[in-house]
């Protein structure tokens, strides 16, 4: 017992380093995903402000090529009064001829400015309401820098995302991708470690109730080496029934492991047979006549209702619900038994409802108790003996019948299980 102390606390120290490692590793791959999805949009947004800046260019490019034609066309000239003059309908049809050559024209607006007048508008040609994400550009009219054309263009976001899409849409989607993939690789490695710790933990129960017989059955040996063969045949013959009744116990849970691994296969062999289910139920459930508790089965199944299924299997079916009723429960139990005819599709199949009024399971358990390995929760030490194979050993026999098992509970109420097997023999 100290030994397997010892061993479960330095399981327990193994386990916090494990779940440390493991939520390292979470937030590293979170950090990681997180970090490239901030450099995709860091990226994205830079190729957009790249797209915009060439837009720019072209149409400071093509002001600077229509104000240069204006002038060789029509050259800028001094009015009498002092001003230049500037022909924006000149300039118009150029920059219009000129944003047409390289792909971008869009709604502007020309204007003379006078700087020295605090930007007053001289002139304007153009639509400005239109203009919805502008862009400006100012070219200086006069050696002087009096005056200055400014051009304001829409930008077209629109087209610039658009051309945008087939670059930012597959980067997006890789990282979305590789979001779910880690997603689903957080999920198996957190199953996966759920699974491991279940594993030690059956590990462990197993190890501790197998030493407890044998640990009993050695004492009991040693006491009869302490004392001749016949000076009290009554003693020797006590000792001998505790030898013998550790042994079989032993037994017992040696054959249920391996009936456990013999249901794991893919192709367990079923020796299929019309059964009489009340002679079936009722000798499972004398095995539970001598357990320390008060016991009151109630059955209610008719006595000519057979179930075509495999003997041996169908009856530790039962041998686990019936043992997991007793166990689960007060000193005194009650567990109702029902077994009915039901529609199933286009045949029939056979309802069996075990019902105890135990201590109940948490929903958050409930849908896991079927599962290997798993044992409804307890705080360090189970208070109960098993290995959290019964119920996962129950569905398999069930599922390989071609039905089903179900639970449901209610802490403090009890539990439902119901079993469900086709073809009752009398089709």
């Amino acid at each position: 017992m100290i030994t397997f102390a010892v061993e479960r606390t330095c399981d327990m120290k193994g386990r916090e380093m494990t779940r440390m490692r493991f939520r390292n590793v979470s937030l590293a791959a979170v950090a990681s995903l997180t970090l490239l999805a901030a450099v995709q949009c860091v990226w994205a947004w830079r190729i957009y402000r790249d797209a915009v800046d060439a837009f720019r260019n072209r149409v400071e490019s093509a002001a600077y090529k229509s104000v240069y034609e204006s002038i060789r066309t029509d050259p800028f000239g001094t009015e009498p009064s002092g001003d230049l003059k500037v022909d924006l309908d000149d300039f118009g049809l150029y920059f219009t001829a000129n944003m047409l050559e390289t792909g971008t024209l869009q709604p502007y607006c020309a204007e003379v400015v006078d700087r020295t007048d605090g930007g007053r508008v001289v002139m304007r040609r153009g639509d400005a309401a239109a203009i919805e994400h502008p862009a400006v550009s100012e070219i200086d009219l006069d050696d002087g820098e009096r005056l200055a054309l400014r051009v304001t263009v829409s930008v077209p976001v629109g087209e610039i995302w658009g051309r945008m899409w087939g670059v930012v849409v597959p980067s997006a989607a890789i990282v979305v991708l590789m979001c779910a993939v880690l997603v689903l690789l957080l999920r198996t490695m957190f199953r996966q470690k759920s699974l491991e710790e279940m594993r030690r933990d059956l590990t462990h129960n197993i190890t501790h109730e197998l030493k407890t017989p044998i640990a009993v059955a050695v004492a009991a040996n040693d006491a009869m080496r302490n004392f001749p063969a016949g000076a009290d045949p009554a003693r020797r013959a006590r000792y001998l029934d505790i030898v013998a009744a550790q042994l079989s116990q032993l037994s017992s849970m040696v054959e249920h492991i391996l009936t456990v691994s013999v249901a794991e296969q893919e192709q367990m062999r079923l020796h299929v047979e019309p059964v009489a289910l009340r002679p079936l139920l009722g000798q499972a459930a004398a095995k539970f006549s001598a357990v320390g508790k008060s016991v009151e089965f109630a059955f209610d199944v008719d006595e000519g209702l057979e179930v075509r299924c495999d003997r041996f299997h169908v009856s530790n079916l039962f041998s686990t619900l019936f043992d997991n009723a007793v166990k689960y429960s007060g000193e005194s139990v009650h567990v109702g038994v029902r077994a009915r005819r039901v529609r199933r599709g286009a045949g029939e199949a056979v309802e069996i409802t075990v019902e105890d009024d135990g201590i109940g399971i948490e929903p958050r358990a409930l849908e896991h108790i079927f599962e290997k390995f798993y044992r409804v929760p307890s705080g360090d030490v189970q208070r109960t003996r098993g290995y959290g194979l019964g119920l996962y050993y129950a569905r398999r026999v069930a599922e390989r019948h071609g039905g089903s098992i179900t639970a449901r509970s209610r802490v403090g109420r009890g539990t439902v299980i119901t079993v469900i097997l086709p073809d009752d023999g009398k089709r």
